[in-house]
């Protein structure tokens, strides 16, 4: 559970919307954070590369509107997502609407979880299954 101590807030925000909101994704949902309380991290994992880079073109639009960028990386149906803001440091209410906005989007495309985190993997014909795609 997170605490308020644990997070490191960036200047001039609303420190206990922050609070509130970072905790609301770590807590309820499959957001990390950082041991230094400065970033949410989580990876996306899609049933393809397509639906991949469509998840990672619509949060660049978002990124694009926003005027606010994540630290990320991508290898097959896998998107990895740290969200902190730079100046002034530490996390801000950008970093943690654009999480919200991922897992928003995340859901519309199908995201793929991990077994044990409810939902089924399913053999699509034609291809492997998700869970032996690595």
């Amino acid at each position: 559970m997170v605490q308020r101590h644990d997070l490191s807030i960036s200047e001039h925000n609303n420190e206990d919307q922050v609070a509130q909101e970072a905790t609301a994704l770590v807590d309820h949902g499959r957001w990390r954070l950082s041991t230094d309380g400065r970033e949410l991290e989580r990876t996306f994992k899609f049933r393809t590369f397509k639906v991949t880079w469509e998840f990672m073109n619509q949060v660049a639009e978002e990124c694009k509107a926003q005027r606010h960028h994540p630290e990320w990386t991508n290898v097959f149906n896998r998107t990895a997502i740290k969200w902190t803001t730079h100046k002034p440091l530490g996390l801000s209410l950008k970093d943690t609407h654009m999480a919200r906005f991922c897992d928003e989007v995340a859901a519309e495309l199908g995201e793929q979880l991990e077994d044990g985190q409810g939902v089924e993997v399913k053999r699509v014909e034609g291809e492997g299954s998700v869970g032996d795609q690595k």
